[in-house]
């Protein structure tokens, strides 16, 4: 049995007469896959205000304090802010987080977050926090939540998540509003409902939280916990735009290059997603590489495309790594190299995505920038099988064909050119065509190999045309049992 080709499927592999080698059929639709939850940031305070509240709490600190010290650091922390000096900033609030401000130890954590006057650093981020929400500081109660949702600075405790979340939206605060109904939204800590994550982001986008407006009109746009509403998706966007929320820029591209809930333009679909992507939301960076390869509302630019999709990948946008993956295994937009097409398979196929996991295993089989491994080849085709990949089915069926790889075995090559033949692939067809017309075991079955050598045919595969007739020419072929 012959190495099967697959024509047309979105990201699909064809094998060609003289190799193999990855495809695209150019289609790289925008999705709203955008994480509802978002890791931690500033969701009330800038560092602007950061001054106010701090000399606030110097006031009302008590008997007992440096108040010359604190007094000192304050007004530093003033000048820095205004010459837009984070290492002074990060000093001075070091200074106040020593002595026990809360305020200040919120602020000291996003700075260690951000990497702002100091190297970014997720567990002193997270320890500060802690610190403070221990004074009762529902900002960093609320992003401890997500701290611990995501596992970043600290390991990932749900129950936490919870705990520090309801202990921030008990004094009302509508971060820990948003953290509770993402937890809805995600199952953690809590069953999982849409419906209560829509609740408790209502109460939060009340009390002005961007990202659950956002979240809102994403739910409206994809139907999660409520009816399908395109109208309403872009009235929720539209308010999260409004606020400057990034991800919400995103999404309003994508429902303008959609023509979903406003009319179709691809003009205004880039400028938002140009705005969203120099914010740093990777899915919107995606969308310009897919818009600057297809020309749409913008120039084709291969190489724009390229430099986006590696800003997106360097994010851990799966999409992004295999579209880069892509890239480099056909020198679209940059210089064609097998090694580093490999190493992007290889992020993205870790990350569960079946396209990345098929050209993987098609880099293990002919040695294409890594070290050439039938075993491997393999075993990331049965991974990408298993979640319905086509081009993984047929490569499978080779290699159980074969013995290559993996033990010969005709009965599972049967199993997988079925599984293929299923979705309609006519490659697979005609493979099965071959298969039972040599026979299972040695034992030919014409009946069976006639019905699929016609079934290929007739979605236009003249090689299964040609074998009809010779099985007509040698009296193979019954008509009557088709």
């Amino acid at each position: 049995m012959g190495i099967p080709e697959q024509p047309g499927l979105r990201y699909g592999l064809l094998v060609a007469a003289n190799g193999l080698g990855p495809v695209s059929n150019n289609d790289w639709a925008p999705k709203v896959d955008t994480p509802v939850y978002s890791p931690p940031k500033s969701r009330r305070r800038g560092v602007l205000t950061v001054v106010l509240v701090l000399l606030a709490a110097f006031v009302l600190l008590g008997p007992g304090r440096n108040y010359y010290v604190q007094w000192s650091a304050i007004k530093k922390i003033q000048a820095a802010v205004l010459a837009k000096d984070y290492r002074e900033q990060f000093h001075q609030i070091s200074v106040l987080a020593d002595m026990g401000n809360a305020d200040a130890q919120y602020n000291l954590g996003l700075l260690y977050w951000r990497g702002q006057g100091i190297a970014q650093n997720d567990r002193q981020a997270t320890y500060w926090w802690g610190k403070a929400a221990e004074q009762g500081n529902s900002d960093a109660a609320s992003l401890l939540a997500q701290a611990y949702s995501h596992g970043r600075g600290v390991e990932r405790n749900d129950q936490l998540a919870l705990k520090f979340a309801t202990q921030s939206a008990d004094k009302s605060n509508a971060n820990g509003y948003y953290a509770i109904g993402t937890l809805y939204a995600q199952g953690q800590g809590v069953p999982q409902s849409y419906e209560q994550a829509l609740s408790w982001w209502r109460k939060a986008a009340d009390g002005g939280s961007t990202e659950a407006a956002y979240c809102i009109g994403r739910s409206y746009y994809l139907g999660e916990g409520v009816e399908k509403d395109d109208q309403l998706a872009v009235m929720w966007v539209r308010k999260a735009v409004d606020m400057g929320e990034p991800n919400a820029q995103s999404l309003l591209g994508t429902l303008y290059s959609l023509g979903h809930g406003v009319g179709q333009d691809d003009r205004l679909a880039f400028e938002w997603w140009m705005k969203a992507a120099i914010a740093g939301v990777p899915e919107a960076q995606y969308s310009l590489a897919n818009a600057y390869e297809l020309g749409k509302g913008i120039g084709k630019d291969d190489a724009q495309s390229f430099a986006w999709l590696v800003k997106a990948a360097e994010q851990d946008n799966v999409r992004a790594q295999s579209a880069l993956a892509f890239a480099y295994a056909t020198g679209k937009g940059i210089a064609k190299s097998d090694a580093e097409a490999s190493s992007w398979w290889l992020k993205a196929a870790s990350q569960g995505d079946a396209y990345a996991q098929a050209n993987l295993g098609l880099a293990y089989w002919t040695g294409a920038g890594l070290t050439q491994s039938d075993a491997d080849a393999v075993s990331w085709w049965l991974k990408a099988a298993k979640q319905g990949d086509v081009s993984s089915e047929l490569y499978l069926a080779v290699a159980y064909a074969r013995g290559r790889g993996i033990a010969k075995d005709e009965k599972s090559a049967e199993f997988w050119l079925l599984e293929a033949a299923k979705a309609g692939n006519v490659e697979a067809e005609l493979n099965l065509g071959k298969l039972y017309y040599t026979g299972i075991g040695g034992k030919p079955n014409y009946p069976e190999s006639a019905k699929w050598f016609s079934t290929s045919a007739s979605h236009g595969n003249a090689e299964a045309r040609t074998f009809l007739e010779m099985m007509k020419e040698k009296g193979q072929f019954d008509s009557k049992t088709l």
